[in-house]
């Protein structure tokens, strides 16, 4: 039987401490068997090479622990172009063979972008999405990375259990998101939210209708969120309307204004993809007319509308 690994890529000298945490926390969850750590999964004796293509290519999932001195060099040459070198050469059978990547960056160490100049065979790591592993919020960090890995890892063809806390769905990767929302604080009737979804475009609407998608795995039982017109909005007589979308059906969908929010509470048992929709009605949809309002004084109707600390529930 082909066993169902999580491999955690690290570097000796940079991650290696962080690599057993992340080690630990994924046995805990999914058993020893279904993940891949080389200083602890190759007893002496064996032909390590051989093992670590074959594990590397064939993982359900690769997790890159990148610290600060992941790029470091060795005799003036950094160590990620030398093309011997082990980190590399895991990265590049993974994505060489389509495995998903999730590259964990230690505290507050940058993301991955074009200024890095990785070498061709990992190059498309800076396109793949994070997280973050922190000190001070290793717990919940620790949690947020196994729930990501959760529904790319199997055990014997049984469905893996779902967290038994609350977790916000912030927290999730998500996997579809449009360019006119973010990820922050927002105030909704006197309240503040940290961990919200905003949908507010600064000059005109990319996406008239914005949405958000999430892989949940089938592990949660309910949705909870408070939505509305944020506090602080330029225009406070719109309207917002608010659409939660499960497994491709409508679950829910209301209406907010300013001073009325909506809570929300959506049944998500067994739900595979979430997706919330937002939109304010009238918003202009043609980038030459959103053009032609501004330079007339014209309202494009631009949302200013929020989904505050939306909560998933065992």
């Amino acid at each position: 039987m082909v066993i169902s690994k999580a491999f955690v890529n690290f570097r000796v000298g940079d991650g290696q401490d962080a690599a057993v945490l992340i080690d630990n926390a994924l046995r805990k969850e999914f058993g020893e068997d279904h993940v891949f750590r080389s200083s602890r999964s190759m007893p002496a004796g064996t032909v390590f090479q051989s093992m670590l293509l074959t594990e590397a290519a064939g993982c359900a999932v690769m997790i890159v622990v990148i610290g600060d001195r992941w790029l470091d060099e060795n005799n003036g040459v950094r160590r990620i172009d030398d093309p011997g070198d082990w980190v590399r050469t895991e990265i590049s059978l993974a994505l060489a063979n389509d495995r998903p990547v999730i590259p964990v960056l230690l505290g507050d160490r940058p993301n991955l972008g074009a200024k890095d100049r990785l070498p061709a065979p990992i190059a498309g790591l800076v396109d793949r999405q994070y997280v973050r592993l922190r000190h001070q919020t290793a717990e919940r960090d620790l949690a947020h990375l196994v729930d990501e890995v959760r529904p790319l890892v199997t055990t014997q063809g049984m469905r893996i259990a779902g967290p038994g806390h609350p977790l916000l769905l912030t927290n999730l990767a998500p996997t579809q998101r449009s360019s006119d929302l973010r990820l922050g604080p927002a105030e909704i009737d006197g309240r503040y939210f940290g961990e919200s979804i905003v949908y507010r475009p600064s000059l005109f609407s990319a996406q008239p209708r914005a949405s958000i998608s999430f892989n949940l795995g089938r592990k949660y039982g309910r949705l909870e969120v408070t939505v509305g017109v944020l506090d602080d909005a330029a225009e406070a007589d719109q309207v917002g309307v608010f659409r939660i979308v499960t497994d491709g059906k409508v679950s829910t969908q209301v209406a907010a204004s300013q001073g009325q929010p909506q809570l929300l509470s959506v049944e998500v048992t067994d739900v595979l993809n979430l997706r919330l929709e937002a939109y304010r009605p009238g918003t202009t949809a043609h980038p030459l007319q959103a053009g032609a309002n501004m330079a007339g004084g014209v309202s494009n109707k631009l949302p200013e509308l929020a989904w505050g600390d939306p909560m998933l529930y065992p």
